[in-house]
């Protein structure tokens, strides 16, 4: 089991490579379903596209489990958010079994999240069709929790080590 460590910050800060149009439909997509909750908006991205995620990995095909995958563009900045460390770790976590990175995947469900509120989007990748076997995935993803954690705290040197697991057992 993988063991990871966390400052104790109800939130922790960071930044994402992503377009100022994705950035700003990524805060009104917050602003407007999450009340300004951006880590109940990478949650509920995740819910609902993980699936269609693991449909386009590219890790299987690059022969190496490490996310280097971000298409090259001027249009990109780097924006500064603040998410609660255990939807970072989720993120972080996947970009080695896809094969993209943080920014990246972020962008990929923005695009299929736009396509769905048809807001005139060219997604990168296209929505991939599931089978009977991905929506009961798919299915177990949306309605229950995937993961199981235990946290510790350390007074000694104010840390909090967080541990996950997956399934949830």
């Amino acid at each position: 089991m993988k063991t990871q460590h966390f400052f104790t910050n109800e939130v922790c800060k960071t930044s994402i490579n992503i377009t100022s149009f994705h950035f700003e439909y990524l805060i009104y997509l917050t602003e407007t379903r999450f009340n300004g909750n951006l880590s109940l908006t990478i949650d509920y991205l995740l819910k609902k596209y993980l699936t269609y995620l693991y449909r386009i990995s590219i890790a299987p095909t690059k022969r190496t489990l490490t996310a280097t995958y971000q298409p090259r563009t001027k249009n990109y900045v780097i924006k500064k958010i603040r998410i609660q460390p255990t939807y970072w770790g989720k993120l972080y976590e996947l970009r080695f079994l896809l094969g993209f990175s943080v920014s990246f995947m972020i962008r990929i469900m923005l695009d299929w999240e736009m396509q769905d509120e048809q807001i005139p989007v060219e997604p990168i990748f296209s929505r991939p069709p599931l089978t009977s076997e991905d929506e009961e995935i798919y299915a177990h993803i949306q309605f229950g929790n995937n993961y199981s954690s235990y946290n510790r705290l350390s007074h000694i040197n104010l840390e909090v080590y967080s541990e996950f697991s997956c399934p949830a057992a």
